[in-house]
Protein backbone atom coordinates (compact mmCIF):
# COMPACT_ATOMS: atom_id res chain seq x y z
CA UNK A 1 0.00 0.00 0.00
CA UNK A 2 2.95 2.37 0.48
CA UNK A 3 3.40 2.56 -3.27
CA UNK A 4 -0.14 3.69 -3.89
CA UNK A 5 0.39 7.17 -2.55
CA UNK A 6 4.12 7.41 -3.16
CA UNK A 7 3.06 7.85 -6.78
CA UNK A 8 2.36 11.40 -5.65
CA UNK A 9 6.10 11.99 -5.79
CA UNK A 10 5.86 11.50 -9.56
CA UNK A 11 2.73 13.61 -10.03
CA UNK A 12 2.57 15.81 -13.08
CA UNK A 13 1.72 19.15 -11.50
CA UNK A 14 -0.70 21.21 -13.51
CA UNK A 15 -1.03 24.59 -11.94
CA UNK A 16 -3.24 27.65 -12.33
CA UNK A 17 -2.58 29.89 -9.37
CA UNK A 18 -0.01 29.70 -6.61
CA UNK A 19 2.01 26.51 -6.26
CA UNK A 20 5.02 25.67 -4.17
CA UNK A 21 7.84 23.81 -5.91
CA UNK A 22 11.03 22.74 -4.22
CA UNK A 23 14.29 23.68 -5.89
CA UNK A 24 15.42 20.10 -6.41
CA UNK A 25 12.22 18.13 -7.01
CA UNK A 26 8.60 18.65 -7.97
CA UNK A 27 7.46 18.08 -4.40
CA UNK A 28 8.85 17.98 -0.89
CA UNK A 29 7.82 16.31 2.32
CA UNK A 30 6.54 18.37 5.22
CA UNK A 31 9.17 18.90 7.85
CA UNK A 32 8.21 18.06 11.41
CA UNK A 33 6.91 21.17 13.16
CA UNK A 34 8.38 22.45 16.41
CA UNK A 35 6.28 21.71 19.44
CA UNK A 36 5.19 25.34 19.73
CA UNK A 37 3.51 25.24 16.33
CA UNK A 38 1.22 22.46 17.49
CA UNK A 39 -0.60 25.06 19.56
CA UNK A 40 -1.44 27.20 16.56
CA UNK A 41 -5.10 26.97 15.60
CA UNK A 42 -6.14 26.00 12.09
CA UNK A 43 -6.88 28.83 9.72
CA UNK A 44 -10.49 29.98 9.81
CA UNK A 45 -11.45 33.18 7.95
CA UNK A 46 -9.93 33.50 4.48
CA UNK A 47 -10.73 34.37 0.88
CA UNK A 48 -10.69 31.49 -1.55
CA UNK A 49 -12.31 28.19 -2.46
CA UNK A 50 -14.36 26.38 0.15
CA UNK A 51 -15.66 23.32 -1.69
CA UNK A 52 -15.33 21.51 -5.00
CA UNK A 53 -17.11 18.62 -6.76
CA UNK A 54 -16.57 16.73 -10.02
CA UNK A 55 -19.12 17.87 -12.60
CA UNK A 56 -19.36 16.60 -16.18
CA UNK A 57 -15.66 15.86 -16.52
CA UNK A 58 -14.66 19.15 -14.87
CA UNK A 59 -14.30 20.44 -11.32
CA UNK A 60 -16.85 22.92 -10.04
CA UNK A 61 -15.30 24.98 -7.23
CA UNK A 62 -17.13 27.47 -5.02
CA UNK A 63 -15.86 30.05 -2.59
CA UNK A 64 -16.02 33.46 -1.01
CA UNK A 65 -17.66 36.42 -2.73
CA UNK A 66 -20.13 34.19 -4.56
CA UNK A 67 -17.39 32.61 -6.65
CA UNK A 68 -18.40 29.59 -8.77
CA UNK A 69 -15.72 28.34 -11.18
CA UNK A 70 -15.55 25.50 -13.68
CA UNK A 71 -11.98 24.19 -13.86
CA UNK A 72 -10.56 21.71 -16.34
CA UNK A 73 -7.84 19.08 -16.02
CA UNK A 74 -5.12 21.60 -16.87
CA UNK A 75 -6.12 23.75 -13.92
CA UNK A 76 -7.57 26.45 -16.17
CA UNK A 77 -10.75 28.25 -15.18
CA UNK A 78 -12.98 27.87 -18.20
CA UNK A 79 -16.01 29.63 -16.78
CA UNK A 80 -16.70 31.83 -13.77
CA UNK A 81 -20.08 32.76 -12.34
CA UNK A 82 -20.66 35.70 -10.00
CA UNK A 83 -24.42 35.67 -9.75
CA UNK A 84 -24.56 35.83 -5.95
CA UNK A 85 -22.42 38.11 -3.80
CA UNK A 86 -22.57 36.09 -0.61
CA UNK A 87 -19.95 33.44 0.18
CA UNK A 88 -20.57 30.01 -1.33
CA UNK A 89 -19.55 27.30 1.13
CA UNK A 90 -20.57 23.94 -0.38
CA UNK A 91 -21.66 22.12 -3.52
CA UNK A 92 -23.19 18.80 -4.54
CA UNK A 93 -24.21 17.07 -7.75
CA UNK A 94 -27.60 15.32 -7.61
CA UNK A 95 -29.01 13.53 -10.65
CA UNK A 96 -28.76 16.17 -13.42
CA UNK A 97 -28.52 19.15 -11.08
CA UNK A 98 -25.60 20.87 -9.42
CA UNK A 99 -26.43 22.80 -6.25
CA UNK A 100 -24.31 25.31 -4.36
CA UNK A 101 -25.17 26.91 -1.03
CA UNK A 102 -23.74 29.34 1.44
CA UNK A 103 -24.07 32.63 3.22
CA UNK A 104 -27.51 33.81 4.35
CA UNK A 105 -29.21 30.55 3.43
CA UNK A 106 -28.60 30.98 -0.29
CA UNK A 107 -29.10 27.90 -2.46
CA UNK A 108 -28.43 28.07 -6.19
CA UNK A 109 -29.19 25.26 -8.62
CA UNK A 110 -28.37 24.60 -12.25
CA UNK A 111 -29.46 21.92 -14.68
CA UNK A 112 -26.63 22.52 -17.13
CA UNK A 113 -23.85 24.29 -15.25
CA UNK A 114 -24.31 27.38 -17.37
CA UNK A 115 -27.15 29.22 -15.64
CA UNK A 116 -27.93 29.20 -11.91
CA UNK A 117 -31.28 29.95 -10.31
CA UNK A 118 -31.98 30.90 -6.71
CA UNK A 119 -33.97 28.34 -4.70
CA UNK A 120 -36.18 29.06 -1.68
CA UNK A 121 -34.32 27.67 1.32
CA UNK A 122 -36.52 29.17 4.03
CA UNK A 123 -33.59 30.15 6.26
CA UNK A 124 -31.27 33.10 6.64
CA UNK A 125 -28.59 31.06 8.39
CA UNK A 126 -25.32 30.29 6.64
CA UNK A 127 -25.36 26.86 4.95
CA UNK A 128 -22.01 25.12 5.35
CA UNK A 129 -22.48 21.58 4.03
CA UNK A 130 -24.67 19.74 1.54
CA UNK A 131 -24.99 16.10 0.47
CA UNK A 132 -27.37 13.96 -1.54
CA UNK A 133 -28.47 10.42 -2.18
CA UNK A 134 -31.02 9.24 -4.72
CA UNK A 135 -34.15 10.17 -2.75
CA UNK A 136 -33.15 13.33 -0.87
CA UNK A 137 -30.79 16.30 -0.51
CA UNK A 138 -29.68 17.38 2.97
CA UNK A 139 -27.92 20.60 3.92
CA UNK A 140 -26.48 21.71 7.25
CA UNK A 141 -26.44 25.28 8.55
CA UNK A 142 -25.45 27.40 11.53
CA UNK A 143 -27.07 26.83 14.92
CA UNK A 144 -27.60 23.14 14.26
CA UNK A 145 -30.16 23.62 11.48
CA UNK A 146 -30.86 20.88 8.92
CA UNK A 147 -32.54 21.55 5.56
CA UNK A 148 -34.04 18.82 3.39
CA UNK A 149 -35.30 18.80 -0.19
CA UNK A 150 -36.50 16.27 -2.73
CA UNK A 151 -36.01 18.52 -5.77
CA UNK A 152 -33.35 21.10 -4.88
CA UNK A 153 -35.71 24.00 -5.45
CA UNK A 154 -37.83 24.03 -2.29
CA UNK A 155 -36.64 23.15 1.21
CA UNK A 156 -37.97 22.22 4.63
CA UNK A 157 -36.23 22.99 7.93
CA UNK A 158 -35.50 20.59 10.80
CA UNK A 159 -34.03 21.49 14.18
CA UNK A 160 -32.47 18.26 15.54
CA UNK A 161 -31.16 19.82 18.75
CA UNK A 162 -27.45 20.21 18.03
CA UNK A 163 -25.63 22.94 19.95
CA UNK A 164 -22.97 23.82 17.39
CA UNK A 165 -22.97 25.03 13.82
CA UNK A 166 -23.26 22.21 11.30
CA UNK A 167 -20.12 22.47 9.18
CA UNK A 168 -20.36 19.39 6.94
CA UNK A 169 -22.85 16.80 5.70
CA UNK A 170 -22.28 13.49 3.93
CA UNK A 171 -24.51 10.76 2.49
CA UNK A 172 -23.91 7.03 2.71
CA UNK A 173 -25.96 4.39 0.97
CA UNK A 174 -28.41 4.12 3.86
CA UNK A 175 -27.79 7.17 6.05
CA UNK A 176 -26.95 10.84 6.29
CA UNK A 177 -24.34 12.15 8.70
CA UNK A 178 -23.38 15.66 9.76
CA UNK A 179 -20.84 17.18 12.15
CA UNK A 180 -20.65 20.43 14.09
CA UNK A 181 -17.85 22.74 15.08
CA UNK A 182 -18.39 21.71 18.70
CA UNK A 183 -17.66 18.03 18.16
CA UNK A 184 -21.18 16.72 17.67
CA UNK A 185 -22.05 13.91 15.24
CA UNK A 186 -25.56 13.77 13.78
CA UNK A 187 -26.94 10.69 12.06
CA UNK A 188 -30.21 9.95 10.26
CA UNK A 189 -31.48 7.05 8.19
CA UNK A 190 -34.33 8.99 6.57
CA UNK A 191 -33.16 12.62 6.72
CA UNK A 192 -36.09 13.49 8.98
CA UNK A 193 -35.19 11.97 12.35
CA UNK A 194 -31.73 12.71 13.69
CA UNK A 195 -29.68 11.32 16.55
CA UNK A 196 -27.19 13.82 18.00
CA UNK A 197 -24.09 12.43 19.76
CA UNK A 198 -21.59 14.56 21.63
CA UNK A 199 -18.33 12.90 20.61
CA UNK A 200 -16.28 14.80 23.17
CA UNK A 201 -18.56 13.69 26.00
CA UNK A 202 -18.85 10.07 24.82
CA UNK A 203 -15.10 9.64 24.38
CA UNK A 204 -13.90 11.76 27.29
CA UNK A 205 -10.91 10.05 28.86
CA UNK A 206 -10.23 7.96 25.73
CA UNK A 207 -9.40 10.61 23.13
CA UNK A 208 -8.69 14.32 23.20
CA UNK A 209 -11.66 16.61 22.42
CA UNK A 210 -12.18 17.51 18.76
CA UNK A 211 -13.61 20.37 16.77
CA UNK A 212 -14.83 19.03 13.43
CA UNK A 213 -14.40 20.49 9.94
CA UNK A 214 -15.63 17.85 7.49
CA UNK A 215 -17.14 14.36 7.30
CA UNK A 216 -17.03 11.99 4.32
CA UNK A 217 -18.67 8.58 4.01
CA UNK A 218 -17.24 6.46 1.18
CA UNK A 219 -15.72 3.07 0.67
CA UNK A 220 -15.94 1.05 3.87
CA UNK A 221 -15.30 3.93 6.28
CA UNK A 222 -16.59 7.23 7.56
CA UNK A 223 -13.84 9.80 8.10
CA UNK A 224 -14.08 13.05 10.07
CA UNK A 225 -11.25 15.58 10.05
CA UNK A 226 -10.71 18.53 12.35
CA UNK A 227 -8.49 19.69 15.15
CA UNK A 228 -7.93 19.36 18.88
CA UNK A 229 -8.30 22.41 21.15
CA UNK A 230 -4.52 22.88 21.07
CA UNK A 231 -4.66 23.22 17.28
CA UNK A 232 -3.14 19.82 16.49
CA UNK A 233 -4.79 17.81 13.68
CA UNK A 234 -7.45 15.19 14.36
CA UNK A 235 -8.93 12.43 12.20
CA UNK A 236 -11.47 9.94 13.53
CA UNK A 237 -12.86 6.97 11.61
CA UNK A 238 -15.72 4.50 11.86
CA UNK A 239 -17.23 1.73 9.77
CA UNK A 240 -20.88 2.10 10.84
CA UNK A 241 -20.84 5.43 12.65
CA UNK A 242 -21.47 3.87 16.06
CA UNK A 243 -17.93 3.40 17.36
CA UNK A 244 -15.15 5.86 16.55
CA UNK A 245 -11.37 5.51 16.58
CA UNK A 246 -8.83 8.30 16.30
CA UNK A 247 -6.29 7.52 13.60
CA UNK A 248 -2.59 7.97 14.22
CA UNK A 249 -1.33 10.54 11.70
CA UNK A 250 2.25 9.34 11.39
CA UNK A 251 4.25 8.75 8.22
CA UNK A 252 7.74 7.79 7.12
CA UNK A 253 9.87 10.73 6.08
CA UNK A 254 12.29 9.72 3.33
CA UNK A 255 11.58 6.08 4.26
CA UNK A 256 13.58 6.48 7.46
CA UNK A 257 12.26 8.73 10.19
CA UNK A 258 8.74 8.59 11.59
CA UNK A 259 7.05 11.97 11.65
CA UNK A 260 3.55 13.22 12.42
CA UNK A 261 1.15 15.45 10.54
CA UNK A 262 1.22 18.90 12.14
CA UNK A 263 -0.76 20.98 9.63
CA UNK A 264 -4.50 21.24 10.13
CA UNK A 265 -6.64 19.04 7.81
CA UNK A 266 -9.42 21.20 6.40
CA UNK A 267 -11.03 18.81 3.92
CA UNK A 268 -11.05 15.12 3.01
CA UNK A 269 -11.88 13.20 -0.18
CA UNK A 270 -12.11 9.53 -1.08
CA UNK A 271 -9.86 8.25 -3.87
CA UNK A 272 -11.85 5.21 -5.01
CA UNK A 273 -9.39 3.66 -7.51
CA UNK A 274 -6.72 3.47 -4.82
CA UNK A 275 -9.12 2.95 -1.90
CA UNK A 276 -7.69 5.73 0.21
CA UNK A 277 -8.75 9.00 1.79
CA UNK A 278 -6.71 12.13 1.13
CA UNK A 279 -6.60 15.15 3.42
CA UNK A 280 -6.16 18.74 2.21
CA UNK A 281 -4.26 20.66 4.88
CA UNK A 282 -2.79 24.03 5.74
CA UNK A 283 0.61 24.97 4.29
CA UNK A 284 -0.18 23.21 1.00
CA UNK A 285 0.10 19.71 2.41
CA UNK A 286 -1.87 16.65 1.29
CA UNK A 287 -1.87 13.54 3.43
CA UNK A 288 -2.98 10.04 2.42
CA UNK A 289 -4.92 7.62 4.62
CA UNK A 290 -4.89 4.20 2.92
CA UNK A 291 -6.46 1.13 4.51
CA UNK A 292 -2.99 0.21 5.79
CA UNK A 293 -2.71 2.32 8.95
CA UNK A 294 1.10 2.23 8.76
CA UNK A 295 1.22 3.40 5.15
CA UNK A 296 0.24 7.06 5.48
CA UNK A 297 2.17 9.50 3.29
CA UNK A 298 2.62 13.26 3.03
CA UNK A 299 3.46 15.65 0.20
CA UNK A 300 3.58 19.41 -0.28
CA UNK A 301 1.85 20.60 -3.47
CA UNK A 302 1.19 24.29 -2.82
CA UNK A 303 2.32 27.34 -0.92
CA UNK A 304 -1.27 28.11 0.09
CA UNK A 305 -3.52 26.63 2.75
CA UNK A 306 -5.74 24.00 1.11
CA UNK A 307 -9.41 24.03 2.05
CA UNK A 308 -11.08 21.73 -0.46
CA UNK A 309 -10.18 18.53 -2.28
CA UNK A 310 -12.00 16.42 -4.88
CA UNK A 311 -11.14 13.30 -6.88
CA UNK A 312 -12.14 12.57 -10.48
CA UNK A 313 -10.76 9.38 -12.02
CA UNK A 314 -6.98 9.87 -11.96
CA UNK A 315 -7.10 13.59 -11.18
CA UNK A 316 -6.96 15.29 -7.81
CA UNK A 317 -8.18 18.86 -7.37
CA UNK A 318 -7.05 20.94 -4.40
CA UNK A 319 -8.14 24.53 -3.93
CA UNK A 320 -7.95 27.01 -1.15
CA UNK A 321 -6.68 30.31 0.07
CA UNK A 322 -6.39 33.00 -2.56
CA UNK A 323 -8.42 30.85 -4.99
CA UNK A 324 -5.34 28.76 -5.60
CA UNK A 325 -5.80 25.85 -8.00
CA UNK A 326 -3.76 22.65 -7.92
CA UNK A 327 -4.72 19.79 -10.24
CA UNK A 328 -2.44 16.77 -10.08
CA UNK A 329 -2.56 13.45 -11.91
CA UNK A 330 -1.93 10.09 -10.29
Amino acid sequence: MVGLFRIILLFTLIIAGSLYLSSSAGMTFQEEAPVGLMETACSAIYEGYRDAVPFRGLFLAVGTGGRIDLIDASGSRIKTFNEHRGDMNCAVVWEQLVLVAGEGGAVLWSADGNEFELAVSGTGKDINGIAARQDMIVAGADEGTILISVNGRSWNIIEPGAKGNIVSVTAGESFFMAVTDEGEILRSDDGLNWLVTDYNKEYSGFYKPCLFYEVVAAGSNIVICGKHPDGSPAVITSTLGNVWTERLLSYKHDQRNIRFLSNCPNSVAYDQPRDQYILACDMGEIFSLPSCTKCNASAIISGNDLHTIACLDDMLFCGGEGFSVNVVSF
